[in-house]
């Protein structure tokens, strides 16, 4: 009896200490969505992210990667991540604004008009716009796992160049699905339409819309400049974006392999920061090559757009709290 009893305590110890290893150990497979082009910057750290995610398990997790919006635009991808039907994404936050108005606040016009004032401002000390952001993702059930950059938004359009507000005045744009991008367009006499990224190129090939505005490697990459003629550069907003997880697939996992993917997501973050400024000269290249009219904005031309994004920084006051507004005021200012 006594035998048998120390037999069966053993058997039972031996399986109880078995249990978090084996858990630690798990193997698993998760999908990561996108909507950028393959080729893209951030096309080459999700793959990248994959790649570690493999190694760095010795082959436990496996990422599959899905770009190009395969898995859908932005929002949606958002949805199915708070889901978990969706794992892992490289997304744009302000692209679920219709989910929470808070993802739209670190993509206020003019909050930076520099690489240097974006690197203080968005990649700098943790900060309202983090805290803000990551609070957010949190209340929605995702989780960031890192940031990664979507650059300064430029103007294309397929009828005249754009050198100040007046040029916009009865265009027919595809905007980001952003209300403080939405505001500063429509305040400027543009006809505002929303549609997926993946939707894009094909408005602007049939003549659905006239432009839209992007980063000009987006435009380049994206082959916009076969459905259009003109681009402005006017920084009129710089884009930080999130590599996040879904809260309810990543709570399945051991905290090593949690803080494995956060630290994987950190270091391709920055990677792709510094991939994507090497790349933003070659775009401009390859547009100018393809005959597209590239326009800079004048000094007095961005005061006038700052005078139109002061309208929207006012209106969007109640929305996003006064607090937060003048925190973010005071960041700007340094």
């Amino acid at each position: 009896m006594n035998i048998a009893r120390n037999l069966t305590r053993a058997f039972a110890l031996a399986v109880g200490l078995a249990l978090p290893l084996a858990a630690a150990a798990q193997e698993v497979t998760l999908r990561l969505a996108h909507v950028f082009p393959e080729q893209s910057s951030v096309g080459e750290a999700a793959l990248q992210f994959a790649e570690l995610a493999r190694e760095r398990s010795e082959g436990r997790i496996e990422v599959q990667v899905f770009p190009a919006g395969q898995l859908g635009g932005d929002e949606a991808i958002g949805r199915e991540l708070s889901r978990g039907t969706i794992q892992l994404t490289f997304v744009n936050p302000n692209s679920m604004v219709g989910i929470d108005p808070l993802f739209d606040f670190h993509i206020l016009p003019f909050v930076a008009q520099s690489y240097e004032e974006a690197d203080r401002i968005y990649y700098g000390e943790p900060n309202v716009l983090h805290r803000t952001l990551n609070e957010t993702m949190e209340r929605h059930g995702l989780v960031n796992l890192g940031y990664f950059e979507n650059d300064f938004r430029a103007i294309s359009n397929s009828r005249h160049p754009v050198a100040s507000v007046a040029d916009l005045q009865g265009l027919k744009m595809r905007v980001v699905p952003s209300q403080s991008l939405k505001l500063l367009f429509e305040k400027a006499g543009v006809q505002v339409v929303t549609l997926p990224f993946p939707e894009i190129f094909t408005a602007l090939q049939q003549g659905a819309v006239d432009g839209q505005e992007n980063g000009v490697i987006l435009i380049d990459q994206a082959r916009f400049f076969e459905a259009q003629k003109y681009v402005t550069l006017s920084n009129h907003s710089y884009v930080m974006s999130s590599i996040a997880g879904s809260k309810r697939a990543l709570d399945r996992l051991s905290p090593e392999d949690q803080a494995l993917l956060a630290a994987i997501g950190d270091e391709v973050g920055k990677w792709q920061v510094q991939r994507n400024r090497e790349n933003v000269a070659a775009a401009l290249e390859h547009i100018r090559a393809a005959g597209l009219e590239v326009t800079e904005l004048s000094p007095e031309a961005v005061a006038e757009f700052r005078a139109v994004a002061d309208q929207v920084w006012a209106e969007l006051t109640p929305v996003y709290g006064e607090e937060r507004m003048a925190e973010l005021r005071t960041l700007i200012n340094g």
